[in-house]
C-alpha cells in the first residue's frame, strides 16, 4: 500500500488510482485498533504453540494470513456464535486451507466456536488439517484442493445476493495459478454480484516451482500483474498492506462500497513475525521446529 494507512482503489477503466481517506475520528479507530495489534499478536502466538505441540505445519501462510483474519472476523464478518448455524448469513471461504490452524486460532479467540486447539490435526479431531465443513460449525466450506474457493464463494454470493449478506473467500497468491480461479472470476465479472469479495494473501511465496538450486533468487510473483489479471476479468482491485489493520479496514470498507465483485490484493510477508521463518520460507512453508527454534519463534512473538 503506498502511503500511511490508505487503501488504493484502482478505476477498472481508467487505471488510476483512487486514493481515499477518511477522517480518523469518524472511525473512532482508539477503541479498537490496539485491541486488534493485540488480537493478532495472540492468534499468532497461539498459531506457533499449536503447530509445535501438533509436531509441525504451515507456518509461512498461517502467519502471512493473521491480520487478514483477524480484520475480517472483527470487522466485517457478520458471524457470531448466536447466528452460527442459519444459512442467511455472511459466509467466509479459507481457500487457501492449509492455513486453517489461523482461521481455528481467531474462531476460537473471538468466541465464535468452542475448539481446544490442542486437538488440531489429530486423528478424528473436528480441527482438520485443511477446514472440513462436515466436521466443524463455523467451516462454511471444506477446502484443500487449491483453487476451489472461489467457485463455492460465487454460487454461495448469487443465491445471498438479495439477502444483503457477503461472502468472502481468502486465496493464496501461488493459489492463483489454479485456472478454476479464473474460470470463477470470469463467470463473476458477468454475473457481476456486489456481495462476492476476494482477498488475496500476496506474500510472494509458494511451496513448489521457484526455486533454482545453486542460484539465489528473491520473491517472484506467483502470478505476475496481478491486479491487472483482474481487473480484466471484470472486478474491481483494492490493494494494501496485509500486515496493516487500518489499511485493511479500509480496504474491506470499500470493497462492500462498490458495484460488481471485488478483489483485495493484501501485500504480506510469509512467516510475518518470526525472523526464522521470514528467513527460509521455503522450508517454513511447512515443517516441523525443534525445541529451540519453537523458543526463538515464542519469544520473537512475545515481544511483538
Amino acid at each position: 500500500m503506498s502511503g500511511s494507512h490508505a487503501a488504493g482503489a484502482i478505476d477498472g477503466k481508467s487505471g488510476l488510482r483512487n486514493v481515499l481517506h477518511e477522517a480518523p475520528a469518524a472511525r473512532n479507530i482508539e477503541t479498537w485498533l490496539p485491541a486488534l495489534t493485540q488480537s493478532a499478536a495472540a492468534v499468532r502466538r497461539s498459531i506457533a504453540e499449536t503447530l509445535f505441540h501438533t509436531g509441525g505445519g504451515h507456518y509461512g501462510g498461517s502467519f502471512s494470513a493473521v491480520e487478514l483474519l483477524v480484520t475480517l472476523y472483527a470487522r466485517h464478518l457478520r458471524i457470531d456464535r448466536d447466528n452460527l448455524g442459519e444459512r442467511l448469513r455472511d459466509q467466509f471461504i479459507l481457500s487457501k486451507g492449509h492455513a486453517a490452524v489461523a482461521l481455528y486460532a481467531v474462531l476460537s479467540q473471538r468466541n465464535i466456536a468452542d475448539l481446544d486447539l490442542n486437538d488440531y490435526a489429530t486423528f478424528r479431531s473436528p480441527l482438520a488439517g485443511h477446514p472440513d465443513m462436515t466436521e466443524l460449525p463455523g467451516v462454511d466450506w471444506s477446502t484443500g484442493s487449491l483453487g476451489q474457493g472461489l467457485s463455492a464463494g460465487l454460487g454461495m454470493a448469487l443465491g445471498l445476493r438479495r439477502t444483503g449478506h457477503r461472502v468472502w473467500v481468502m486465496l493464496g497468491d501461488g493459489e492463483c495459478q489454479e485456472g478454476q480461479v479464473w474460470e470463477a472470476a470470469m463467470l463473476a465479472g458477468i454475473a457481476a454480484p456486489d456481495n462476492l469479495h476476494a482477498v488475496v494473501d500476496l506474500n510472494r511465496r509458494q511451496e513448489f516451482g521457484w526455486h533454482v538450486p545453486g542460484r539465489a533468487i528473491g520473491p517472484i510473483d506467483p502470478v505476475p500483474d496481478m491486479a491487472g489479471k483482474w481487473r480484466a476479468f471484470g472486478w474491481r482491485v483494492l490493494e494494501c498492506d496485509g500486515h496493516d489493520i487500518e489499511a485493511i479496514d479500509e480496504a474491506c470498507r470499500m470493497a462492500v462500497q462498490g458495484r460488481g465483485p471485488s478483489v483485495i490484493l493484501a501485500a504480506t510477508r510469509k512467516g510475518q513475525g518470526s525472523t526464522l521463518a521470514q528467513a527460509d520460507p521455503a522450508r517454513y512453508h511447512c515443517t516441523d521446529v525443534s525445541v529451540g527454534e519453537h523458543a526463538a519463534i515464542m519469544a520473537e512473538l512475545a515481544e511483538g
